[in-house]
């Protein structure tokens, strides 16, 4: 290292240590430490440039001796310490950079600022986000779990359920805070929004105001939470909102989208969704409010009907082409949406049908086909099993299938078949399936973007499913094992902060969520002397995933305890790098 004197525009010189590097074939230099302007210095250093010379040559030395080998003691017959944390994990320190970008501890200290807790709000925080990616378990778990990082973790597991009272509370400015945060580093696209809505069941068997039975998408008779999520273009999330477990899917975007387009300052918003939340409340609030919308609609379903069926069959208007070696084929038309206003929402006070202008988008592929023909083959055999023995199925078991039963009948109460009925395979349903296999059906209140522009837009739900996935799978957000609303408000606002980090890390690196957890959890060094460290674990993803948070010194080998909590100061001043 040494010391460069470098002259201003105004006339001032200013100091600095410098080293040198190799990029490549190439040596380059970089600022290591600004030491201030010549003439301040002046007035605390007779000599500030040897004052600065001895900086650097003591910098020097303190690196030299940082990279110097260590001689460690290795006692053959010591035996391994039960008391003590022997493993640790250092990979929680990329997670943490993306946690410290996102403003989360300054919404958290403001929320606290006053309150007296006897805690450290962001402490808890921190830790059970990390937990959640690494081990996900109960709270009480990643208390117990606490031992295993190289950040202080001084509260109690009484804390921890304190804590998530003010969690709860602090949701709103916790969520803001996130989202100004990524708005400003530019990585928000909300050319588009994506809405999709998904349920959590809870290990109880009773009911109350949140915990609803209702209709759960993995066919479960437990309780069930409902939970609306926003994500923009880029998959990143952008805010979420529980439901009632018996609330319907269409009547829980509207309260979502206001919210952001508040929180973002936004006029309009194009939100795209599935066929659940194409219902005329939607269609008639985007339009009272001037949003966009693309929706898909069945093409079997009720909502099309039999003029659109044609159209869609119809092979006149189709323009065919291939897709990653599968043929492909589209055409639209503009139309009306006739949508039913309720009597409150009409300036007549009486309910009304009104038409909206629209545009349908029809398309077939033969990769859709083919897995429409692969899903409807195994739910016909679920069928003919149901024909052969219905005792062995219930109106839950039978998903899928009973669409292909004849005189098939459900009790309301038990759910198990109605016995007397004479069970037969419905071969006219299975042929009327049949015509639609790998037809789909888009309407959007874009009439002036071309088909590709709205086939793309609806194929990007994948993102917001695949999101529901990893807070299922990888986060293990179900089952909720505590009660309190409070308490669920607070779990979710963890497993949510968990998937903006893992979705942040997946937009730098272009790995897949899973991975970018796999690997973090894997960073782990165990203990081979007092103050030293050994880690075992690199491959090109964890590179992908320390390069993305700033943090080289994740591919060191061996670390000291100070090295590692230096790592994690690091991670601490993280910044989302700007996105152009």
């Amino acid at each position: 290292m040494y010391l460069k004197q470098i002259p201003q525009k105004n006339g001032r010189v200013r100091l600095a240590v410098y080293e040198s590097y190799r990029e490549g074939k190439r040596t380059r230099s970089r600022t290591v430490r600004p030491l201030g302007y010549l003439d301040e210095l002046e007035a605390e250093h007779d000599d500030p440039v040897a004052w600065g010379k001895a900086v650097a040559a003591e910098m020097t030395e303190a690196k030299r001796a940082a990279e110097q080998a260590v001689a460690i003691e290795i006692h053959p017959m010591e035996k391994i310490d039960k008391r003590a944390d022997n493993v640790r994990n250092i990979g929680c320190a990329a997670a943490l950079s993306q946690y410290a970008a996102l403003g989360i501890e300054r919404a958290l200290r403001n929320h606290m600022r006053g309150s007296g807790a006897g805690y450290d709000l962001n402490a808890v925080l921190r830790l059970l986000v990390c937990e959640r990616i690494v081990e996900p378990g109960s709270k009480l778990a990643a208390w117990g779990n606490r031992g295993r990082y190289f950040f202080r973790t001084e509260f109690s597991d009484d804390d921890v359920y304190r804590a998530l009272d003010e969690l709860s509370a602090a949701k709103g400015a916790v969520v803001s805070a996130m989202n100004r945060s990524i708005a400003a580093a530019g990585a928000r696209d909300l050319s588009c929004v994506y809405y999709d809505v998904t349920n959590y069941y809870f290990e109880v068997d009773d009911e109350d105001d949140l915990r609803r039975k209702g209709v759960s998408k993995e066919h479960r008779r437990s309780p069930i939470v409902q939970m609306g999520l926003l994500q923009d273009a880029n998959g990143i999330p952008i805010a979420y909102r529980k439901f009632p477990g018996n609330t319907a899917d269409c009547v829980t975007m509207i309260p979502v989208l206001s919210d952001m387009k508040r929180d973002h300052g936004l006029d309009r918003v194009v939100a795209v969704a599935d066929k659940g939340l194409n219902c005329s409340d939607n269609i008639a609030a985007a339009a009272a409010s001037g949003d966009g919308f693309v929706f898909s609609q069945s093409v079997r379903g009720t909502k099309s009907d039999k003029s659109l069926k044609a159209w869609v069959l119809d092979e006149d208007g189709y323009a065919a082409k291939t897709e990653d070696g599968c043929k492909f084929k589209s055409k639209s038309k503009q139309g009306y949406k006739t949508v039913h206003l309720k009597a409150a929402d009409t300036a007549s006070g009486r309910a009304e049908d009104v038409p909206v202008e629209v545009k349908y988008v029809a398309f077939w592929s033969e990769k859709y086909e083919r897995r429409a023909r692969h899903d409807r083959e195994a739910a016909i055999e679920k069928a003919r099993k149901l024909v052969a023995n219905p005792g062995a199925y219930t109106k839950a078991t039978s998903h899928g299938a009973a669409q292909y039963v004849k005189n098939l009948h459900f009790d309301k109460e038990t759910g198990e078949v109605v016995e007397g009925s004479k069970l037969e395979l419905d071969l006219e349903a299975i042929a009327e399936a049949e015509k639609y296999d790998g037809y789909y059906l888009i309407v959007t209140s874009e009439t002036g973007w071309d088909d590709g522009r709205v086939i793309d837009a609806y194929r990007e739900l994948w993102r917001i499913e695949e999101s529901f996935k990893v807070t299922k799978s990888e986060l293990a957000t179900r089952p909720v094992y505590v009660w309190t609303p409070d308490h669920v408000e607070a779990h979710f606002l963890v497993c949510y902060i968990a998937l903006v980090i893992l979705r942040l890390l997946q937009f730098a690196t272009g790995l897949p969520c899973s991975r970018i957890r796999e690997e973090i959890a894997a960073m782990n060094g165990v203990n081979v002397d007092a103050n030293w460290w050994a880690f075992g674990h690199r491959t090109d993803d964890s590179d992908l995933i320390a390069e993305a948070a700033g943090l080289e010194e994740l591919k060191l080998k061996n670390l000291t305890t100070g090295k590692a909590r230096g790592i994690l100061a690091k991670a601490a001043k993280w910044k989302i790098p700007h996105v152009k």
